[in-house]
């Protein structure tokens, strides 16, 4: 038996989150689904959501790659596949369309390996071929499991509840970078000091999650001192737009991943609407379109048709 179309759902993140570089991700409400149609005579090329094909070629299609290695590990003939992907968001910006396109091959091996009786891949194993094909677990882990997750050693993590009225605005930009050119950015080595803030941020997340406390989340948005300064001349705007979100009562703002994405953090009980559509429209000079999201909890999900 053998699944003939399957839709999944992979919401958008946003990592790093100031200072947990390679560590911290949080799920978005934003997303990508991927539709597949199974066939044999199937060639895993992708269409959009206008019908057009997309112009990425096999050996870059990771939504393939990790469909195939999945299948191919667990000694599994693939069933090829075409697919349409419609996205809130567009790939190279720094919200894990990467991230979204693994995962999503994952879960539809998993379903093909469903539909042959033969054993699923629990989520410890999925997660760890994510890591290792990613490179990172700072996007894969949310993408896949949702939440605010702050990944640990050996493929394991921490998943929290971030307070009620916890909201993001999400600037993506016109401009698009690779993660690889942002990397080639950062330096060989740090000093212990700037080391050191970066772990007093990351226990300052964890203060705000725990305790509730504000100006923790806004010092730990201002303690990276390992990716940001050494990106964020890059990224045009960056730093008058932190001003303003800042002086509109929001928490803080930081590179999404590597950039040129932003994320700026607020509750909405200190927020109105006016200084939202004030930072929205500032961005926006700089080339920047803004979205309102919330964080989702639910991670990919699988619509069996």
């Amino acid at each position: 038996m053998s699944p003939s179309s399957l839709q999944i759902r992979v919401p958008a993140t946003t990592a790093n989150l100031g200072p947990g570089f390679d560590i911290l991700g949080i799920a978005l409400s934003l997303g990508t689904d991927i539709t597949f149609q199974f066939q044999q005579d199937a060639d895993y090329g992708l269409s959009g959501a206008d019908g057009k094909s997309l112009p990425i070629p096999l050996e870059k299609n990771l939504i393939a790659r990790s469909y195939q290695k999945v299948l191919e590990q667990s000694s599994v003939k693939a069933l090829p596949w075409t697919a349409s992907v419609r996205s809130d968001l567009l790939p190279g910006r720094g919200f894990g369309s990467s991230a979204m396109a693994l995962v999503a091959g994952i879960l539809a091996a998993n379903e093909r390996l469903n539909q042959l009786g033969k054993n699923a891949w629990p989520l410890e194993r999925q997660i760890a071929l994510l890591s290792e094909m990613e490179g990172h677990p700072d996007n894969v882990i949310p993408a896949r499991v949702g939440g605010w997750i702050c990944s640990l050693p050996d493929g394991k993590y921490l998943r929290r509840t971030l307070p009620d009225s916890f909201s993001m605005i999400i600037l993506v930009p016109e401009k698009q970078m690779s993660t690889k050119e942002s990397r080639g950015h950062l330096p060989d080595n740090y000093p212990l000091k700037n080391c050191v803030s970066n772990m007093r941020g990351l226990a300052a997340w964890f203060d705000y999650i725990d305790n509730r406390n504000k100006e923790s989340l806004k010092t730990a948005l201002r303690n990276d001192l390992l990716h940001e300064p050494y990106r964020t001349h890059a990224v045009e705007g960056f730093k008058e737009i932190r001003e303003i979100s800042l002086d509109s009562g929001c928490l803080g703002s930081c590179l999404s991943g590597s950039g040129p994405g932003i994320a700026i953090f607020y509750e909405k009980e200190d927020v109105s609407k006016e200084p939202l559509e004030r930072i929205i429209s500032r961005a926006s000079s700089f080339g920047y379109t803004g979205r309102l999201c919330e964080v989702d909890y639910n991670g990919a999900v699988t619509i069996r048709n």
